[in-house]
């Protein structure tokens, strides 16, 4: 397959140069189909093998609760916007709650922005060239690890990555439709506006994504566009405030969200050296850093040459929302995550195309090679990895229970995956009291419903534990949520730990009375 270019997926931009011969409709499709199952093939191995982990819980906890609920009160101390439970919740009621039901919308969505690639060129009728390097990006996607990791869990991450993808495109056809007349240029606004509310509304620092497109649509426009100035800043405008209506049903929601998590000692301790986490996702792995950098490089340098206002829009769009989000948790309060960042996947594999075919022509299939070859890597890196095993862990709690075992539980968010799981043996007593405990008087950790251990607590844990020779505690970042060490220190003073069952970062610990007597608590 040529992929030599002269326009950008995502960025197109017409040349001097021909344009070359358009590749048959069939053909097209055929090699857009092919990556596409390629994708879904790449996504389905591990979807209901693996565990659910914490925040996957979470997301069936809230997908249960009621619609009015969710929108009401859940937002008060949730730190997620609702949209993305509200879609699961119609999900699950159509295809169940097993782990691989939960997880196939993140697969359908992760699936679809391969598609995306392709066909985005195709319907924009970018031409011959561009349409090769979409379906060359789609393959990288298709094959990329952090893109597959996320498909299969059921968190809002592969949805955002669709909606932010499509937000890009249509800001990239916005800046052409400064270039040359286009009249769809409505349809790409109203495109932007809906596609970049939708990313605002799947997670809170989908503000720093519009941030990226905007600033770097100003930029393009003020540096890198003909023509007069006033219809494209009003399109741009208009763009912008349609977006800001899409999401502004959830800004009040935000501030109540914001003015929460103000008194959170939050679990993130972030550094200048997590960017290069960012870069991971983006890439596909640690072990494509430096060959999809080389790579993305070189699309830029085809864009400074051929494309200079595109080229201000996905510098913008690639760089700004990481830098942001870094200055922010640097500044304010530490919420970088790399999984944040898996909507620039998609930009990523678009760009890293088009550096192959900035390549000389004897370079581009050894280059091609080089990628699938790494992510191949990386993906095979993902299959064997281990994740929590909270199905594994309570299992074995459910089985070697007896009667008159307590089961203690601490922080009281574990009561999401002990819910899910765990439908027979002893019942739970999460300390310090049932999810959501909201407004006591202590340290909250990681959102305002799950509050850390206090020294008050020990008398519960004594009423709960009286009269009873053998104790179960189930823990999750003991050191977070309990720094001193108060519930293990007076469960040691009347009991001795037998067993532990580690689920790679959830531990469950088996206490029993020495000699089957219990000393009194100190």
């Amino acid at each position: 397959m040529d992929i030599s270019s002269q326009q950008s997926p995502l960025t197109p931009l017409p040349t001097a140069a021909p344009r070359g011969r358009d590749v048959p409709q069939a053909r097209f499709w055929t090699l857009a189909l092919l990556a596409t199952g390629l994708a879904l093939l790449l996504r389905l191995p591990t979807l209901a093998g693996r565990s659910l982990w914490l925040d996957e819980t979470y997301s069936a906890w809230f997908a249960a609760v009621p619609l009015r609920e969710l929108w009401t009160s859940v937002p008060l101390y949730e730190t997620h916007p609702p949209f993305y439970y509200t879609l699961l919740k119609g999900w699950t009621a159509l295809f169940g709650t097993h782990e691989a039901a939960l997880r196939s919308l993140s697969v359908l969505a992760s699936v679809l922005t391969v598609f995306a690639l392709p066909a985005g060129a195709r319907w924009a009728r970018l031409g011959a060239k561009a349409e090769r390097v979409a379906l060359l990006a789609a393959l990288f996607l298709a094959v990329n690890a952090a893109s597959i990791q996320y498909a299969q869990q059921a968190r809002p991450y592969a949805i955002q990555a669709l909606a932010g993808s499509l937000a890009v495109f249509f800001a990239g056809m916005l800046v052409l439709s400064f270039v040359r007349p286009d009249p769809r240029r409505w349809y790409w606004m109203t495109g932007l506006a809906v596609s970049t509310g939708l990313t605002m509304w799947l997670h809170n620092t989908g503000v720093f994504a519009a941030l990226g497109m905007w600033t770097g649509m100003t930029i393009a426009l003020l540096a890198g566009t003909p023509g007069p100035r006033r219809p494209q800043i009003l399109a741009v405008a208009a763009a912008g405030i349609g977006a800001l209506l899409v999401w502004s049903p959830f800004v009040p929601m935000l501030i109540k969200q914001n003015a929460a998590m103000a008194h959170l000692a939050y679990w993130i301790r972030f550094t200048p050296r997590n960017v290069t986490a960012a870069w991971t996702v983006i890439s596909g792995g640690q072990v494509l850093h430096y060959p999809v950098a080389l790579l993305v490089l070189l699309g830029f340098v085809w864009l400074w040459q051929r494309a200079r206002a595109h080229f201000w829009l996905l510098a913008c769009v690639l760089v700004l929302p990481i830098l942001a989000l870094a200055g922010y948790s640097y500044v304010v309060k530490p919420v970088f995550l790399s999984r944040l960042f898996l909507w620039l996947g998609p930009l990523g594999m678009a760009l890293t195309a088009l550096g192959v075919a900035r390549l000389p022509s004897r370079w581009r299939l050894p280059a091609v090679a080089v990628v699938l070859a790494l992510s191949a890597h990386a993906v095979l890196g993902f299959y064997r990895s281990r994740t929590e095993d909270w199905r594994g862990m309570l299992a074995q709690v459910a089985r070697d229970s007896r009667p008159g075992d307590v089961v203690l539980a601490f922080p009281n968010e574990v009561q999401m995956p002990v819910t899910y799981y765990m439908k027979s043996g002893p019942a739970v007593a999460y300390l310090p009291g049932p999810f959501p405990a909201l407004h006591l008087p202590r340290t909250y950790t990681g959102n305002s419903g799950a509050p850390n251990i206090a020294p008050e607590d020990v008398a519960r844990i004594r009423a709960l534990t009286a009269g009873h020779p053998r104790v179960w505690l189930i823990e999750r970042l003991a050191k977070l949520y309990d720094p001193d060490g108060i519930v293990m220190k007076e469960l040691a003073n009347r009991y001795r730990l037998v067993q532990t069952i580690e689920g790679n970062g959830a531990n469950i610990r088996l206490y029993e009375a020495a000699d089957g007597t219990l000393r009194p608590g100190r």
